[in-house]
């Protein structure tokens, strides 16, 4: 009897094992896709050059472990290649990246979730990390992937970026390597599942007193739609969904609502409660654009996609903006109508946040 449990684990050995050692550049298991997508050699290394392309490891299977390579970008261009891992299809994965026009910049390098086709680094600023790379030279880029955090380290023996909280649910699939519009070298790529130390716990947060914790948000829609429904205050045929919000305090939006071009906007309302008519103070951010109603009146609109002040602007959220909401005694919707990307604009999330200083007498559902 005892023989099972052995040859399980040999099973088990034997399917990971499968990417354990350095996979060649020429090795048919990659699938390159785009016009300039070749194996050649560059600097004494045969590579897979990528400019605008991918080379695409569709059977990696990879959870945790150690994504390992050598790396060269060509020039400063704009552009950010990188690696797509634990990917499941065109619309969900986790994404790290290096910045080429941003090197030896507080954001030269950078992690983010893509969720239900939508990008998400305004929201989680705070997996951006500094560092210089050289250019047209090769640096050694080692990512060790726990179950749910990562450590990067960039031509170090300390990670540069730590993730300590990666923000996708945990579940094996594809890798990519990506050249991005500035082009990538890759050479000596080495795959190895294992079971790497996680990284440290989330620092703590100092989050805004009387923060909304919870919100309803509805399916993505068109905006004209959105804004129909915010206006006219009937909010009862809408499939609302109960979401939390990250650990930064922003609710992630595309948890819920699926972004495609034909539906850009979507719904997220907090019901208040107040125990008796009153003005109070709400801070709020939000990305990348919002209206917002209160009991179907529109109070503010707002736009903060990436660029639309000025071209250093990022659009990341915060707490930037407030409003003295006229409330009345007893129910009141609050509704945010939130739509990605501005006119031609770069979108990097889909999101929202609101905090109420002054919540004495005050309930809020969801809670």
């Amino acid at each position: 009897m005892r023989v099972f449990p052995f040859l399980a684990a040999l099973a088990v050995l034997s399917c990971s094992s499968a990417f354990a050692a350095i996979v060649p550049v020429d090795d048919a298991r990659w699938h390159l896709q785009g016009a300039e997508a070749q194996v050649v050699e560059f600097q004494g290394r045969r590579a897979l050059h990528l400019r605008g392309a991918i080379a695409h490891l569709a059977d990696a299977n990879f959870d945790t472990g150690v994504i390992e390579f050598d790396m060269a970008v060509p020039s400063n261009a704009p552009s950010f290649p990188g690696v797509y891992f634990r990917g499941q299809d065109d619309a969900n994965y986790e994404h790290f990246y290096v910045r080429p026009h941003q090197n030896g910049n507080p954001d030269s390098m950078q992690y983010t979730p893509f969720i239900n086709n939508m990008t998400s680094w305004q929201i989680y600023k705070e997996y951006n990390a500094q560092t210089r790379f050289p250019i047209n030279e090769w640096f050694h880029v080692r990512m060790e992937i726990a179950e749910d955090s990562a450590r990067i380290f960039v031509s170090s023996q300390e990670p540069t970026l730590v993730v300590h909280d990666l923000k996708r649910d945990r579940q094996a699939g594809y890798i990519q390597l990506r050249g991005s519009l500035g082009g990538a070298y890759y050479a000596n790529i080495n795959i190895e599942p294992g079971a790497p130390a996680a990284a440290p716990p989330e620092p703590a947060r100092d989050l805004p007193a009387g923060l909304v914790r919870a919100w309803q948000v509805g399916p993505a829609m068109a905006e004209a739609d959105a804004f129909a429904i915010a206006s006219s205050n009937r909010l009862s045929g809408v499939a609302w969904t109960t979401l939390p919000v990250e650990t930064n305090g922003i609710a992630n939006l595309s948890r819920v609502a699926a972004f495609a071009p034909e539906t850009t906007a979507t719904l997220a309302r907090i019901s208040v409660r107040s125990d008796r008519a009153r003005s109070v103070p709400m801070r709020f951010g939000f990305s990348d654009r919002v209206r917002v109603y209160l009991n179907g009146v529109l109070l503010f609109a707002g736009d903060d996609s990436q660029t639309s002040r000025d071209y250093r602007f990022l659009g990341t959220l915060g707490w930037y903006d407030m409003l003295q909401l006229p409330l009345r005694r007893g129910t009141n919707e609050i509704v945010f109508v939130v739509s990605e990307g501005g006119e031609g604009r770069i979108g990097g999330g889909w999101a929202a946040n609101a905090a109420f200083p002054e919540a004495t007498g005050l309930t809020f559902a969801p809670r």
